[in-house]
């Protein structure tokens, strides 16, 4: 029996998973459709677990990949940027080479009769629903904790307060690219957006979605440059707020719910 050799890859941003085979298509059918809807059903995927995989995707990118359309004669939908187009191209080459790679590799395997064990890479992968790519601006270093203000697509600037033993573990310095992590359970939404807390970070945004359960919701800001943050809350909360999809709001969270990750 001849051996052969199977494989796929992934394009890493700091070695964080970024685009595979999977979510090319999904951008493939998003462009086909106009639609995440649409383009959902044919990847038979939910529309949610769609629109959570475009917001990973927008979040690690350096630009935005889907953007949503209002208006119009058809209603509005959803397209691709230029960047993600250049993206799925740049993608078709590499896989073409990947799969050139891989035949001649097996031809080589067969020509030797050897015997091969194919080692799967350890990927890490986070429950934390929120995931932000950052760059580190300025270190304030106390005596047993630091404060690390972060900068989000060149806008935003918030806070994370790390331990000095974390500081001096994760190497950060000023200029340092990392991802702030942080789980939705932890993100507050309040409707005043004039509102402020001490010693919180806040963004304003606008509600993209609204996913309902039984007993709690998720709600999906959108911030500026197309990046979101999640927060989940009980459906009685979600009520008395009277929170609505294009809602302007603001979203708070503590530094001291920020993990830092270097990838």
């Amino acid at each position: 029996m001849d051996n052969t050799l199977e494989g796929r890859f992934w394009i890493s941003k700091s070695e964080h998973s970024f685009l595979g085979k999977g979510r090319i298509e999904l951008l493939l059918f998003i462009e086909e459709t106009g639609s995440i809807t649409k383009a959902a059903k044919m990847m038979k995927m939910s529309y949610k677990a769609a629109w959570d995989t475009v917001d990973i995707m927008n979040n690690l990118s350096e630009y935005p990949l889907v953007k949503r359309i209002k208006g119009g004669k058809g209603g509005g939908g959803t397209e691709l940027t230029p960047y993600a187009k250049e993206l799925i191209a740049t993608y078709k080459v590499l896989q073409e080479e990947h799969h050139n790679f891989l035949n001649n590799l097996s031809k080589r395997l067969q020509e030797n009769n050897g015997h091969f064990r194919l080692l799967e890479s350890m990927n890490v992968r986070i429950s934390a629903r929120n995931q932000l790519k950052v760059k580190v601006v300025e270190i304030r270093k106390g005596a047993v904790e630091s404060e690390i203000f972060l900068r989000h697509h060149d806008e935003e600037i918030f806070m994370a307060i790390i331990t000095n033993d974390s500081l001096e573990t994760l190497d950060l310095e000023v200029g340092t690219e990392v991802y702030a992590l942080f789980k939705a359970n932890a993100v507050e939404i309040a409707t005043d957006i004039e509102q402020k807390r001490s010693e919180q970070n806040r963004f304003v945004g606008k509600i993209n979605r609204i996913s309902r359960g039984n007993f709690d919701a998720e709600v999906v800001v959108e911030l500026n440059g197309a990046s979101t943050i999640c927060s989940t809350m009980p459906i009685d909360t979600l009520n008395e707020l009277n929170l609505q999809n294009g809602m302007e709001v603001v979203a708070f969270y503590k530094p001291s719910s920020i993990i830092i990750g270097i990838w």
